[in-house]
């Protein structure tokens, strides 16, 4: 049942944002580095990793995330990354961007959070090049959480509590480092 919840919310997520079909959308052009500036407004996904492998939002996170698309919908638009159960191992970017660029995004918002730290660790990664463009970090001022005997948080509610009070510190994280990398690509030239 809750993975059916959570399909639904992705799909509902993915409605909000503006209209972009896949086949609609141009090709990403694969290149060997990434560019030193944003081609805007741009396609960009939302991939979010806790423990090592991609998770879907909880309802009340997600509503951050929309709300923060909605904020940003000047630099284009924001959708949740879709990716399977399988074939992503723990820190294999690369998987992420391959899957960002066969739905066509230009670039990926990578959010890995650490729940026993309260902390979470975001790359704004090019989607043609797999390169980094940026990096933040935010951590809860409510520090981490562990599970019952220290270890991952098995209880998905409890997990969605620790997720969502990083989640209030990422995003306007990520709001700033966007808006910093538009600022600096327009005072350079």
């Amino acid at each position: 049942m809750k993975l059916y919840a959570a399909i639904l919310i992705v799909g509902f997520l993915t409605a909000c944002s503006p209209t972009h079909f896949v086949g609609d959308a141009d090709r990403v052009p694969v290149t060997s580095t990434a560019p030193s500036h944003f081609d805007l407004p741009a396609r960009f996904a939302l991939a979010r990793v806790v423990y090592g492998s991609p998770q879907p939002a909880s309802r009340k996170e997600a509503a951050l995330w929309e709300d923060l698309a909605n904020r940003a919908s000047r630099f284009g638009s924001f959708s949740p990354l879709v990716v399977g159960d399988y074939g992503y191992r723990s820190g294999d970017t690369g998987y992420l961007v391959d899957r960002a660029r066969e739905q066509r995004y230009d670039y990926v918002l990578l959010v890995r959070m650490r729940p026993a730290s309260g902390s979470a660790d975001i790359v704004l990664v090019h989607a043609g090049s797999g390169g980094v463009m940026a990096t933040a970090q935010a951590i809860s001022p409510d520090g981490g959480q562990r599970g019952f005997w220290g270890g991952e948080i098995r209880n998905p509610r409890k997990l969605d509590r620790a997720t969502l009070k990083i989640a209030q510190e990422a995003v306007p994280a990520v709001e700033e480092l966007l808006r910093g990398m538009v600022e600096r690509q327009a005072s350079s030239g």
